[in-house]
């Protein structure tokens, strides 16, 4: 009867110890990301403060757009996107529906 008891408390040790070990992985791994979050949050802070782009670039910008729809063009506002290289694809997906779509007169 005894070794049983001992053996039982064993096991709920060994439960609870590997429970412990989890939940200490598990808040190791939200106090890593909370930390990123808050790196890349200052990273995006700093480039807000830099100029975003120089005029040359805005007046190429301009030039190619205005060839690409073929009217006039104003440019208000260009905005560097910074992301994971992983949506690369995505982005150009959409760029080729995008393209798609002739814009011109109404026809």
């Amino acid at each position: 009867m005894e070794a049983a008891v001992e053996i039982a408390v064993v096991a709920f040790g060994v439960v609870f110890m590997g429970m412990v070990i989890l939940t200490a992985i598990v808040f190791g791994f939200r106090r890593a990301a909370v930390r990123e979050a808050e790196r890349d949050e200052a990273a995006r802070a700093a480039a807000d403060l830099e100029p975003a782009v120089d005029e040359e670039t805005m007046a190429v910008i301009s030039a190619a757009v205005a060839c690409a729809l073929r009217k006039p063009v104003r440019i208000h506002r260009v905005h560097l996107r910074t992301g994971p290289s992983s949506e690369a694809w995505s982005r150009a997906g959409r760029m080729d529906i995008l393209v798609s779509h002739h814009v011109g007169k109404n026809q």
